[in-house]
């Protein structure tokens, strides 16, 4: 049996200590790197939950403004319809601000302060168009009330619109109306003066009238049927009888020379009623 010096023992003893301490020194870093790492895929994991927790928000928003804009109509279209000469008035604002400063090139790309003059031009042209829009309701039910006297306005604001579409051939109603009214009152004046007149005579105009030939007399009896003019009931609706047809047109929105020709057309004397060439039967003195 071989002796092993007491001083060996004692440093093996110390070595083996060292190592073991080493040893559970290595256990507590390894547990304590383990512990991190658990942290940092529990932070990781818990982001990721957020990170698909926000993608999902954000998908249903994206899929409700999608929906919500199929539904509503394009802003930028309904803008144009409403303010349709915003843009316009926005340029000739842009254009007066350049003449003033002596711009070297006129057509040049806008700079930023182009864009405030536009900007501010847009936003005065649309107050004073809600200024505006905020009386069409008004003007709409006064505008019923003057083309259909006595009848009741429209529930609604869109079926007064609908009825002021008729307007155009409405207020050519009124003009026939008035003709009658005038009518009725130079006839009222002539049968005042002579209560003999055959009226059934006076069917027509007679052909070279020395009041339609004559400068003189033609002036002369248009200042009378004026005159006459101040008396007839213009504001009070005139239907036409039974057996007589207004000379309407039913495209009063068209062209400036097609309203003319219209017009024309609507106040030349029917062809039964033309004029012949033998006057009316004088009344008995």
């Amino acid at each position: 049996m071989i002796a092993i010096p007491k001083a060996s023992l004692e440093a093996l003893k110390t070595q083996l200590a060292a190592l073991q301490g080493e040893k559970e020194q290595l256990i507590r870093d390894h547990r304590e790197a383990l512990n991190a790492q658990e942290l940092v895929s529990r932070g990781l994991k818990d982001q990721l939950i957020q990170l698909g927790l926000k993608h999902n928000e954000e998908m249903k928003a994206a899929k409700a403004a999608a929906k919500e804009a199929k539904r509503r109509p394009d802003c930028q279209q309904l803008h144009r319809g409403l303010f349709p000469d915003s843009q316009p008035h926005a340029q000739k604002k842009v254009v007066e601000r350049r003449v003033q400063q002596a711009f070297k090139n006129p057509d040049a790309p806008w700079d930023p302060y182009d864009h405030l003059v536009a900007l501010f031009a847009r936003v005065a042209h649309m107050r004073a168009v809600d200024r505006n829009l905020a009386d069409l309701p008004d003007v709409a039910i006064h505008l019923f009330k003057v083309l259909w006297p006595g009848e009741e306005v429209p529930a609604s604001l869109t079926l007064t619109s609908e009825c002021l579409k008729g307007a155009g051939r409405r207020i050519r109603e009124w003009q026939c109306s008035a003709a009658r009214a005038g009518a009725d009152a130079a006839l009222r004046v002539a049968c005042s003066w002579y209560p003999d007149l055959d009226l059934d005579a006076l069917h027509g105009v007679r052909e070279n009238s020395p009041t339609d030939t004559d400068p003189v007399l033609t002036a002369k009896r248009q200042d009378c049927a004026y005159r006459i003019a101040e008396y007839a009931s213009v504001r009070t609706f005139v239907p036409p009888p039974s057996n007589v047809k207004d000379y309407l047109t039913d495209e009063e929105e068209e062209g400036e020379d097609e309203e003319d020709e219209d017009a024309g057309e609507g106040d030349a004397v029917p062809e039964a009623l033309e004029a012949g060439s033998a006057p009316p039967e004088a009344p008995a003195a």
